[in-house]
């Protein structure tokens, strides 16, 4: 039996509503009949009046008015809550009024996030890991709190940069070995090792600064090597920065000592240092026309630091005659009896820097020549029988010919050049015009 659709729905197109209390029919007297009257408990029945609008008329929902929630966003707030109300007799009104304003009463005109930040010492660590060592001295200097952060942890603070900025320096020049460029701790923390009574050193700014300018070093002498078509391989950074580090030491016996250690010196680092020197004999040498002298790698290598190998390369020193005599004299020159008598500078060189850089402790001892890294380099070599001479060749073609199929590697310089060609090419091409270049575009 099939049920009309008029009996599953209201007639309210046909006719008005009406309240239950009033609804009439057989319908509603048959459920009058079977279900009992309901009447809520007073404790769930709400004497609060009923929510009306403001012109006291009931309540309606209005459709041209936008979604009730879009309406609610609308609305202002009439009043701002009260602050929490705690009766007299629990203990915390007694330290209600120490509490300070909440949150959002901060007057943010005297918050200072940096301030804020020193609360917390591991994140505050962690946040100047990446600031400058010029930002982190200023910092260090006009800011009292965090002078006094710092000081509690200062090896920690110093360690982080350097771990962070240069991690190979940091381990190839350890602070212990430069013990001018180390301070006493501020903590007043003892050296055990020594005496409870005895300040330790701890590595201050000077270290790091030195650690960071040799790590900037190193990549600038590989840069430009590269610049001039002669390729080392990546690894070729860290032996440069053990080459630099045995230069440091001022006595044969502890140069002699560190190139021995296999732990420190290993074979390959024997062998990239080989190749590290051919490279700038390459460069310093002309193999065509036989110009250059194998003696200006030995002056470079003989300097107290290879700051001013680098100096060279960029063509910040040495850039004329006069330089070039200047640092011979300063290397290994030997005065006149007439020279000494006078006790003159020469060519602008201190008489008692004269020719002192060849000597042990650079002229602390003038009775001791010096052994420099190259000549150590090659004893070190025959010594463990590496046969270096075997793989020289190798060393030179090292970066121009794939030792492979035996094809020519085409260089960074020479990709540059390809690419300036191909680009000059496709300019020719289209009449010179700079299509898509929205800076060169000219209004007609």
């Amino acid at each position: 039996m099939s049920c009309p659709l008029s009996a599953i729905l209201n007639d309210h197109d046909e006719a008005p509503q009406t309240t239950p209390g009033n609804a009439s029919g057989p319908s509603r007297q048959r459920a009058s009949s079977r279900e009992a009257p309901f009447t809520a408990p007073a404790a769930f029945t709400s004497t609060k009046p009923q929510y009306t609008s403001r012109n006291r008329s009931s309540f309606k929902f209005s459709p041209e008015k936008g979604r009730l929630y879009d309406r609610r966003v609308r609305r202002k707030l009439d009043r701002v809550p009260q602050l929490l109300y705690l009766p007299p007799s629990t203990d915390l009104a007694d330290h209600y009024d120490d509490m300070g304003p909440p949150s959002h009463e901060l007057d943010f005109n005297k918050f200072s996030v940096f301030n804020a930040l020193l609360s917390y010492s591991e994140l505050t660590f962690e946040v100047i890991k990446y600031l400058e060592p010029a930002d982190l001295l200023i910092l260090y200097s006009t800011s009292r709190d965090f002078h006094n952060l710092v000081n509690t942890r200062f090896t920690t603070m110093i360690l982080s940069q350097s771990l962070s900025k240069a991690p190979e320096s940091s381990r190839i020049f350890p602070f212990r070995c430069y013990r001018s460029l180390c301070i006493r701790d501020p903590a007043q923390r003892a050296n055990a090792a020594k005496s409870e009574f005895e300040v330790r050193y701890v590595p201050g700014f000077q270290w790091l600064q030195m650690i960071l300018f040799r790590e900037r070093t190193v990549d600038e002498i590989v840069a430009c090597l590269e610049k001039e078509c002669l390729m080392l391989p990546q690894a070729t950074t860290l032996t440069i920065k053990k080459i630099w580090f045995t230069i440091d030491l001022p006595t044969n016996a502890l140069r002699g000592s560190l190139i021995r250690n296999r732990d420190y010196w290993t074979d390959l680092d024997l062998y990239l240092a080989n190749l590290f020197i051919t490279k700038l004999d390459m460069l310093l040498t002309c193999p065509l026309t036989g110009e250059g002298d194998l003696g200006l790698r030995k002056m470079l290598l003989g300097q107290r630091s290879l700051a001013t190998l680098a100096a060279v390369l960029k063509r910040e020193e040495m850039r004329n005659e006069y330089e070039m005599l200047k640092m011979i004299v300063a290397w290994n020159y030997q005065p006149t009896a007439q020279q000494r008598r006078l006790n003159l500078p020469i060519l602008g060189v201190k008489p008692k820097d004269i020719g002192m850089l060849q000597y042990e402790g650079w002229g602390a001892n003038p009775r001791v020549m010096f052994h420099q890294i190259d000549t150590l380099v090659t004893m070190e070599s025959v010594r463990r029988g590496l046969d270096m001479p075997r793989h020289q060749l190798d060393m030179v073609f090292y970066g121009f010919v794939d030792k492979g199929p035996g094809l020519d590697i085409w260089t960074m310089e020479q990709r540059r050049r390809m690419e300036e060609e191909a680009e000059a090419e496709a300019e020719r091409e289209v009449g010179g015009d700079h299509v898509g270049d929205g800076a060169r575009d000219e209004v007609n």
